[in-house]
């Protein structure tokens, strides 16, 4: 399982195309959200920022960690499929 790790550790040179869902969060102001950062506009856009759109960017909110999506838990096995 992944860690929380330091924001400077992000890989920022992420191309906008190349950019993946991470969790982020602010030590200070107690946030989690997924997360992405676009390297071309120096810019983190998260979830549930705005009511109008489910991804914004807030000026001066970028997250003080991140860490990977962690990967689903398995799912039980259907009856059906043995």
């Amino acid at each position: 399982m992944s860690e929380w790790q330091p924001i400077d550790t992000f890989p920022y040179n992420t191309k906008w195309a190349n950019a993946y869902h991470v969790m982020c969060a602010h030590d200070d102001k107690r946030w989690i959200r997924f997360g992405k950062y676009y390297g071309e506009l120096k810019r983190w856009y998260y979830s549930g920022t705005n009511e109008i759109s489910q991804w914004s960017q807030q000026e001066g909110d970028a997250p003080t960690h991140w860490m990977p999506i962690p990967d689903l838990p398995p799912f039980p096995k259907d009856s059906k499929d043995e």
